[in-house]
């Protein structure tokens, strides 16, 4: 057995980090948890009922914690090297739990990385850090809460669902109706010219009017105003989110198909975590991205470093980019497989985020023009943009061209719809956010026309009239995002509070589900379980196997 283990949660990342690992130089064999090693059980509620602190964490698979308990016994040194996230530091403590049980003596070392290449990994080793005890504590408030409200507050006597973040997506559709409808891309015969515009079903006919206007030049629309000179400055770079919104809508695949394929971008070292809220990038990434850019001929964006900005990052938590560009890139998208694609596409779009402004002489159909059009044929009234950009100089334009179609009305999937609302909202997180979006379409709370159906309208009416705090209440995660906590006890109060729901009621309900022994199992929404990845992946490979 090996005396200096790296643990990691995904199988899939084993032999590419066993790999870098032997190019760095560095010894130790690479083992991975599955995702978490335990885990509230399913079958009861799991709180105390005084207090709502989680009191039983069971196995989740008694091989996997078998096969470490094996491995931790001769371990000298370990290293754990889970996920930045919350779950993934939550995991780091399980696994020190799981050491201590085994009466492990071994050096526990707390390491991340952005991604699976060869500056995150030797950056990784040379800061290493104690566990967060304050994001772990959070992480088990936030599952206690989400327990507690997914089997307290949902009614199985009335087929009623209560969910922390579901029932924010409830109310989100029920807003407005979902743009399931979009009118996109370049004209057909005029170079240059562009049209832009979503909207619901209601406003489907006015998306066709204007598809057939826009490419027959009909002059009663393409009326433009006079030229202006604008400069344009490249997209933000991108976030989990957008990541996901991006790829699935490139490759008209569901967001399940999406979150696979960028998963597996990931795991074969290709892009950096794509599981991130932020939109920023260290100073060392960004200096990799740009070496890679002029490498391959690309224009790259003045920056200026921030006096004090660090040379590396702080954390693992950076927008997703391209980890090894110069290795993913091919000159074009035409002919790639999803596979290849997603790291191709997701190589572009940061390339543009980093590249110079775009200076233009901008062509614009006004919006009164727009809505003129749409009246005189007696349509419903649209926001939409009609333009056309002549560059003076191209920046970060050069990149858009290759995401650009044909001009046409397509139907936008229901899943993306709801995600692009939630974005828009800004709700859930990236690395839950399609298991919130899968939940809501198999309880039929959202119809095909992009609206509450009556499954729907009944679990918001049920929400409104007895938890309207899980309507109104903010960001749980956020919320917890860099606080203290003494206790768990003193985490979930203060996080129930923060969602204007009720302490003591959920303690009282506890109370009253644990004297009757019974919750509600079958209709619970336990919205942040922890990831598990499959029990058939290996969780090793041999030393000859990552060579």
């Amino acid at each position: 057995m090996a005396d200096t283990l790296i643990v990691i949660e995904a199988p899939g990342k084993v032999k590419l980090l066993s790999k870098i690992l032997a190019e760095l130089s560095i010894s130790g064999q690479v083992i991975a948890t599955r995702g978490s090693l335990y885990d509230m059980p399913i079958d009861q509620l799991g709180l105390d009922p005084s207090d709502l602190k989680p009191t039983k964490w069971v196995a989740i698979s008694e091989g996997t914690i078998r096969f470490l308990s094996q491995r931790f016994r001769d371990a000298k040194k370990v290293f754990i090297m889970t996920d930045a996230d919350r779950a993934g530091e939550l995991i780091a403590a399980q696994v020190v739990t799981l050491l201590r049980k085994n009466n492990s003596t071994a050096e526990v070392l707390r390491i991340t990385a952005s991604a699976l290449n060869t500056e995150s990994v030797r950056h990784a080793f040379s800061v290493p850090r104690n566990i967060d005890r304050d994001v772990c504590l959070t992480m088990m408030a936030t599952r206690a809460i989400d327990r507690a409200i997914g089997y307290l507050c949902s009614d199985r006597s009335i087929h009623q669902t209560a969910g922390r973040i579901s029932s924010k997506i409830a109310q989100a559709i029920n807003e407005r109706p979902l743009s399931r409808w979009r009118l996109m891309g370049s004209h057909p015969s005029e170079p240059g010219w562009r049209i832009s515009a979503k909207g619901p079903d209601s406003k489907k006919a006015s998306l066709h009017a204007l598809e057939k206007a826009f490419k027959n030049f009909d002059e009663r629309l393409m009326q433009p105003a006079p030229a202006r000179n604008l400069t344009k400055p490249p997209p933000p770079l991108l976030t989990g989110g957008d990541t996901l919104l991006f790829v699935a809508g490139q490759l008209d695949i569901p967001l399940d198909e999406a979150e696979k394929l960028i998963q597996s971008a990931y795991e074969r070292g290709a892009i950096s975590y794509p599981r991130t809220d932020s939109q920023e990038i260290s100073i060392q990434t960004r200096t990799m991205l740009e070496g890679a850019m002029r490498q391959l001929g690309k224009r790259v964006r003045p920056f200026n470093m921030p006096l004090g900005a660090p040379v590396k990052p702080a954390s693992a938590h950076e927008a997703v980019y391209p980890a090894s560009p110069q290795l993913f890139y091919s000159p074009s998208l035409v002919g790639l497989s999803k596979h290849d694609a997603v790291p191709n596409m997701i190589a572009r779009r940061t390339f543009a985020s980093l590249s110079p402004d775009a200076k233009v002489k901008s062509l614009t159909v006004p919006q009164e023009v727009i809505s003129a059009f749409l009246q005189s044929n007696s349509l419903p009234d649209l926001n939409v943009r009609i333009w056309k950009d002549v560059p003076e100089t191209v920046g970060w334009l050069a990149f858009e061209r290759d995401f650009v179609r044909p001009a046409e009305v397509s139907a936008v999937d229901l899943d993306h719809a709801i995600l692009e609302r939630l974005i828009e909202k800004n709700i859930g997180r990236p690395s839950t956010v399609v298991g919130h979006i899968t939940n809501a379409l198999k309880r039929r709370w959202v119809s095909p026309a992009g609206v509450l159906s009556d499954k729907g309208k009944s679990a918001l009416t049920y929400l409104r009239d007895s938890f309207p705090g899980l309507l109104n209440g903010k960001d749980l995660e956020k919320f917890f995002d860099g606080r203290h906590f003494p206790t768990i006890t003193s985490a979930i109060e203060a996080g129930l509070g923060e969602m204007q729901m009720s302490y003591q009621d959920l303690i009282k309900a506890a109370k009253v589900a644990t004297a009757e022994k019974k919750v509600a199992v079958t209709y619970q929404a336990d919205e942040s379980s922890l990831p598990v990845y499959n029990e058939d992946a290996e969780l090793y490979v041999s030393s000859a196997d990552a060579r």
